[in-house]
C-alpha cells in the first residue's frame, strides 16, 4: 500500500514537472520567434525604405540620364558620387553586405564595396535580377537573400537608356548572428527557410523540416529527426512579408533533463521507505549483534598495532558501559607502551653516546713526541705541515655537533691521520689511499667509523715493521653495498686457532679454508659483541654495533686475515644515500 502511494506521489509530480516545462518552453520558443520576426520584418522595411530614397536621388537619376553627355572626367566625378551615395546606404544597416547599381544602359555596375566595374559578360546575370526585383522586392540568388528594386518598375513600358536596379545583398553573418539569439539550450536550432525553397539559413544544430507541411502561421509539435533518431520540439512562425518560415527546434533529451529531479525525488522516496522497513525487520537483530560487531572490529584492529583506535559511538545501555570501559584500557595500554618506547629510546641513545665517546685519541703522546723530534732536528716545515695535521685531527675528533656526518667529511679525517702517521713512520711504511668516489659522498654515517680501522691497523698489523709497510686504502661496490677496505701487509691475525675459539668469541665465521687449523679466515662481528679491555673490542667491535644499529644487522665490519700476510679490515655500508637508516643519535 505504501509503494502504491509512493508510485502515484512520483507520477503526479512528473506528469506535473512535464507540463510546466512543456509550457514553459512553448511560451520562450513563441515569445523569442515572434520577437525576432518582428525585428527582421522592421529592419527589412526601414532598409526598403532607404532603398527607395536612394533610387529617387538626384545624384543617381542625374548621372544615369546625363552620363552620355558628360567629359570623362565629370563622368568619372559623378560616378564616385553614385559611389558614396550607395556606401552611405551601405553603413545605415549591419544586416546590408553590399549595395549595387545595375545600368544596362551605362553598361556598367557601380558597387559600394567594388565600385565601378563594365558588366561584360555579366549582362544576363545582371537582367535576371531584374527581372527577379520586378516580380518581388525580395529574392534569393544563389544562396543569398537581396532586396531589390528597378526603375522604371513597370516592365511594359520600359526606357532601357534610363532604366537601372538597385539590389541590397543582405548579410548572412548578420542574420545567423540575429538568429543565434535563440540559441539558449544546448542541441537547439534556429532555421530560416524561403517558402518556395530557394533560400535557407540554419544556427547552431540542423534537423530535416521537409516532411513538414502546414499552412498554419504558427505551431508547435513534435517531430523525429532522421539522423540522429531524437524528438525535437519544433515551433513554426510564418512571415507573410518576408515569405518565410521560422522555425526553432530544441531536443526533447535537453528540455526534459530537469525532470530527472523529479524522477530522483521519486527513487529517494522509494528507497527511503525500503530502509525504514529494513530497519523495522531488522531492528531486534542490530540491537544486539551490531554492538558486539564494533567491539569485535575494534579489538581486532588493536591487534594489528593500532594502539590509538577508540570507539566512538555513545550508547546509553549496558554496552555503553562497556565502550567506556574499553576505551579506558586502550588509553591505558597505549600510555604503557609511550614511555615504554621513550625510555628504551632513552636508554639507547645514552649507550651510543658511550660507545662513540669510548673512541678516544691513542696518539697524542707520540705525536708531541715527534714534533719535539722535529723541532731538535729543526724541521720547520715539517713542524708546520704536522702541526696542521694534527690540528684539523683534533677539531674533528672534540667538535661538538651531530653525531652524523656525510662520508666525504669522514673519510678526509682518516686521511688526515693516515698523513700524520705517515709522517711519523715515513721510513719504515707508506700509505697508499685512494680518492672516495663523488657517488659515496654524501651517504650519511656515524662519526668515527674509518679512522679507528687505520688506528687498528697501525697498532697490530705494522708497529713491529721496521720497513717496507703499506697500509692501503680502497672501495668496492657489490650490489647494493659499498665497501671501505684498509689493508696492510703486517703480521696478520691469527687465523690457525681453533673454529671453537671464534665461535665462543662471538664471531661469525663467512668464509675459511679447508684446513681445521687453516692459514686464512673471513669473519664477521655480530650483535651484540662482549665488551673486553682489548682494542680490537673498544675500538673496531664499537664501529661495528653502531653501523648495525644505525644500518641494520647486514652492514657492520668484516675482518679477512691470512697469517703472515696482512690483515683486510673493512666497513660494509648502504650505497645509495636514500637507502640509509635511521638519524643516528
Amino acid at each position: 500500500m505504501v509503494l502504491v502511494l509512493v508510485y502515484l506521489l512520483y507520477f503526479g509530480i512528473y506528469m506535473a514537472g512535464y507540463n510546466m516545462l512543456t509550457d514553459e518552453i512553448s511560451q520562450s520558443l513563441y515569445s523569442k520567434t515572434s520577437y525576432l520576426t518582428n525585428t527582421l520584418e522592421e529592419e527589412i522595411r526601414r532598409i526598403q525604405k532607404l532603398q527607395f530614397e536612394c533610387i529617387n536621388d538626384d545624384i543617381i537619376f542625374y548621372t544615369i540620364s546625363a552620363f552620355p553627355i558628360l567629359t570623362k572626367s565629370e563622368q568619372v566625378k559623378k560616378l564616385l558620387e553614385m559611389q558614396n551615395r550607395l556606401k552611405i546606404l551601405h553603413e545605415s544597416s549591419t544586416y546590408i553586405d553590399e549595395v549595387f547599381v545595375c545600368i544596362p544602359g551605362m553598361n556598367r555596375k557601380i558597387s559600394s564595396v567594388d565600385g565601378v566595374e563594365l558588366v561584360g559578360e555579366k549582362n544576363q546575370e545582371f537582367q535576371n535580377m531584374q527581372e527577379k526585383s520586378l516580380l518581388s522586392p525580395i529574392f534569393y540568388d544563389q544562396g543569398s537573400m537581396y532586396l531589390g528594386a528597378t526603375y522604371p518598375n513597370n516592365i511594359v513600358n520600359m526606357d532601357t537608356a534610363q532604366m537601372f536596379t538597385l539590389v541590397i545583398r543582405l548579410s548572412e553573418k548578420e542574420l545567423k548572428k540575429e538568429l543565434n539569439f535563440l540559441g539558449e539550450y544546448p542541441d537547439s536550432g534556429i532555421k530560416l527557410v524561403d517558402c518556395g525553397g530557394k533560400y535557407e539559413l540554419n544556427v547552431g544544430r540542423d534537423i530535416n523540416l521537409e516532411g513538414i507541411n502546414s499552412t498554419k502561421e504558427q505551431w508547435l509539435q513534435q517531430v523525429t529527426d532522421e539522423k540522429d533518431h531524437q524528438k525535437y520540439t519544433v515551433f513554426k512562425i510564418n512571415s507573410a512579408f518576408l515569405n518565410m518560415d521560422l522555425f526553432a527546434y530544441v531536443s526533447n533529451q535537453t528540455v526534459y533533463r530537469n525532470l530527472q529531479i523529479y524522477r530522483n525525488i521519486f527513487f529517494i522516496c522509494l528507497l527511503m521507505v525500503m530502509l525504514m522497513m529494513a530497519v523495522y525487520i531488522y531492528s531486534l537483530h542490530v540491537v544486539i549483534s551490531h554492538p558486539i560487531k564494533i567491539l569485535v572490529k575494534t579489538i581486532e584492529r588493536m591487534e594489528t598495532g593500532n594502539l590509538g583506535v577508540r570507539i566512538e559511538e555513545k550508547r546509553e545501555d549496558e554496552f555503553g558501559y562497556v565502550y567506556i570501559a574499553f576505551n579506558r584500557m586502550a588509553e591505558s595500554l597505549q600510555n604503557q607502551m609511550e614511555i615504554n618506547y621513550k625510555q628504551k629510546l632513552l636508554t639507547q641513545q645514552a649507550e651510543l653516546r658511550h660507545l662513540q665517546s669510548q673512541i678516544n685519541p691513542h696518539f697524542l703522546y707520540n705525536s708531541f713526541f715527534t714534533l719535539y723530534r722535529m723541532a731538535k732536528d729543526e724541521d720547520c716545515e715539517g713542524i708546520v705541515e704536522f702541526s696542521s695535521y694534527l690540528s684539523e685531527y683534533y677539531r674533528y675528533i672534540t667538535k661538538s655537533a651531530r653525531s652524523d656526518t656525510e662520508l666525504k667529511t669522514e673519510v678526509e679525517h682518516a686521511r688526515r691521520y693516515a698523513q700524520i702517521q705517515a709522517m711519523r713512520f715515513k721510513r719504515r711504511l707508506t700509505v697508499e689511499f685512494e680518492e672516495l668516489p663523488e657517488e659515496f659522498e654524501k651517504i650519511t654515517v656515524p662519526r668515527l667509523i674509518v679512522h679507528p680501522l687505520l688506528e687498528n691497523a697501525f697498532e697490530h698489523g705494522l708497529n713491529n715493521v721496521e720497513k717496507g709497510g703499506v697500509l692501503r686504502v680502497w672501495y668496492e661496490r657489490k650490489e647494493e653495498k659499498l665497501y671501505i677496505h684498509v689493508q696492510d701487509n703486517g703480521v696478520g691475525m691469527t687465523a690457525g686457532q681453533p673454529l671453537s675459539w671464534y665461535r665462543e668469541e662471538g664471531f661469525l665465521i663467512l668464509a675459511r679454508d679447508e684446513l681445521e687449523l687453516g692459514k686464512s679466515i673471513q669473519i664477521r662481528f655480530p650483535l651484540p659483541v662482549r665488551q673486553t679491555e682489548e682494542t680490537i673490542e673498544n675500538g673496531i667491535c664499537n664501529i661495528d654495533r653502531r653501523l648495525k644499529i644505525k644500518f641494520g644487522e647486514e652492514y657492520g665490519i668484516e675482518i679477512s686475515a691470512e697469517e703472515g700476510r696482512g690483515t683486510v679490515c673493512s666497513l660494509v655500508l648502504p650505497a645509495d644515500s636514500d637507502e640509509q637508516g635511521g638519524e643516528y643519535v
